[in-house]
């Protein structure tokens, strides 16, 4: 039975650490509550997540789940939310500040209610890259630091993925490329990832209620002026696995009609070129990665879930 949905897995607690920081308010869905993970990887203890007037702070190596109740020191799959945002758009505020190159703030999505495995994490974690051993539906609302942003969708097989954004790449292949550094970054002249910065990721739907892209617009107000950086990801151009796009969308689509759960983590590496690298072309932000220059924390905070047609 150690795959039931209804089971409680229980830990040792942490002396001074908070397994539920509190509750965040979520306008257009309501309070959700931070359940904290206790592992990082498997082996290797998680960070804090604390929440602070309504504001979530993730530190390094922490990660949190949105759910519907947190209980200090157990896990139950079937407490994690799964929310449908096919139709809708999730809207928050990001300060990344402290996040240089080898940093990692994110923000993204996975089936975490659907999975009963307890996974090496003993908390039912998924993902598509199977860092607790589990493999899942992921979709990368943020994966970002001062110098690059990512926004990919991932079926539960595919690591890589689909993105759009600014930075990364290797030696003969480039990431994203929709902005440039003068746009995004510490000076951008856009987004200026100094200061805080408004997310607004939507999902819109055809006729059949099939999934077709994800749309990103960051956006900040400098005096009395907004300037806004956009670009999305089409399931059109999705295939994998010798899977066509229509079998990509399809899928994705049913993991977003059972429901999803925002997890929020900051972590470092000093291979995290993919993400904010030069790439072959030069183009990219970062020369190098240092996770140990990372700064102490990132937020996350004034949350909003709304239908597209919102205006």
């Amino acid at each position: 039975m150690l795959g039931a949905a209804w089971l409680l897995i229980s830990l040792p607690l942490v002396a001074a650490r908070t397994d539920c920081p509190g509750e965040i308010p979520v306008l257009g869905l309501g309070s959700q509550e931070m359940s904290n993970a206790y592992w990082n990887v498997p082996g290797e203890l998680a960070g804090h997540v604390d929440v602070v007037n309504g504001s979530i702070v993730a530190y390094m190596k922490g990660r949190t789940y949105f759910s519907s109740e947190c209980h200090a020191g157990s896990f139950n799959n079937s407490l994690y939310s799964a929310i449908n945002f096919l139709g809708k758009r999730l809207r928050w505020t990001t300060d990344l500040s402290m996040a240089g190159c080898g940093c990692n703030a994110a923000l993204y999505l996975t089936s975490l209610q659907q999975n009963t495995e307890i996974s090496g994490c003993d908390d039912y974690y998924c993902d598509a890259n199977s860092v607790c051993g589990v493999r899942c539906a992921e979709i990368d609302l943020q994966e970002a630091n001062m110098y690059a942003w990512h926004s990919t969708l991932h079926v539960e097989d595919d690591g890589s993925g689909i993105g759009a954004g600014y930075g990364g790449g290797g030696s003969n292949w480039n990431g994203p490329r929709e902005w440039t550094k003068e746009q995004y970054g510490p000076n951008g002249n856009c987004i200026s990832t100094t200061r805080p910065f408004q997310v607004n990721i939507g999902f819109p739907v055809d006729d059949a209620g099939q999934l077709v892209a994800m749309t990103v617009e960051l956006s900040q107000i400098a005096g009395t002026e907004r300037c806004a950086l956009s670009t999305e990801v089409r399931t059109a151009d999705y295939t994998f696995g010798g899977r066509s796009s229509t079998k990509i969308t399809a899928e994705l689509t049913r993991a977003f009609e059972a429901g999803m759960a925002p997890i929020i983590s900051y972590w470092s590496s000093d291979q995290m070129l993919w993400m904010d690298g030069t790439g072959a072309d030069g183009l990219g932000p970062c020369w190098q990665d240092d996770a140990s220059a990372c700064g102490e924390s990132v937020s996350f905070y004034d949350f909003v879930l709304e239908p597209l047609d919102f205006t």
